[in-house]
């Protein structure tokens, strides 16, 4: 089932890729600029989601040193999001207290770049690097005013710098994916990456979704992972 999910998936990322590829061709021509590039990892510091399936091909793909940053990653976010209900709060602990990806490598660049998820893939930053990673709570007023009005609203997700036509195409084939998981499982998983991978990796979660909703219910009340600002389970 999941060489099936996985393959139908990479074709998604190759989508969404070449898409990418072609908008950023096209803005530029037009006098934009797209500012991501290998090592700016300003992104890198964002809570990531991604659906289930992406999280299994990234599982299988771990050297064991990965497989341990997200253990610590993991262990980090769940002290991190205890007893935050709102987003906006787990958003800014994620960001303060948890840290940077788990698969960023020490050069900046990304560990798992061919295998990253489409949320990764459809982010397009219309701004330098450090607004990817700037705190936006800790600016003036005016720092604030001076970016709003920096923006091309015309191609942005405002009051966000990243590109709402690639964030919305990203969103569609996520979407996709989770109906076509629903199709063979009679049900989805979507949530933040790192939990994912590692409830694929160190608790077998990928091999419990083919005996349906019920086992996989109990394995994810064994791990205490079951947050809602963490996993979505969709039936």
């Amino acid at each position: 089932m999941w060489h099936e999910l996985i393959k139908e998936m990479q074709q998604q990322q190759a989508f969404i890729d070449l898409l990418a590829r072609g908008w950023a061709t096209e803005y530029a021509a037009a006098g934009g600029r797209i500012h991501c590039a290998r090592g700016c990892r300003g992104c890198c510091s964002l809570a990531v989601n991604c659906t289930f399936t992406e999280a299994v091909a990234i599982a299988g793909a771990l050297t064991g040193e990965q497989a341990e940053r997200v253990r610590d990653h993991v262990a980090r976010l769940r002290a991190g999001i205890d007893g935050v209900t709102e987003l906006k709060e787990y958003l800014l602990r994620h960001r303060r207290l948890v840290g940077f990806c788990p698969f960023l490598a020490e050069d900046g660049a990304c560990g798992i770049y061919s295998l990253r998820p489409l949320a990764c893939r459809a982010l397009l930053s219309t701004k330098e690097s450090r607004w990817c990673s700037a705190d936006f709570s800790g600016l003036s007023a005016g720092e604030k005013g001076a970016f709003l009005a920096s923006l091309d609203r015309s191609v942005v997700a405002f009051p966000m710098h990243y590109v709402a036509a690639m964030q919305e195409a990203g969103e569609e084939l996520e979407a996709a994916a989770s109906r076509r998981m629903a199709e063979r499982c009679g049900f989805s998983l979507y949530g933040s990456m790192p939990v994912l991978v590692h409830l694929a990796e160190d608790h077998g979660l990928a091999a419990a979704c083919p005996a349906g909703y019920d086992a996989v219910a109990r394995l994810l009340e064994a791990t205490s992972l079951n947050h809602p600002l963490l996993l979505h389970v969709g039936r």
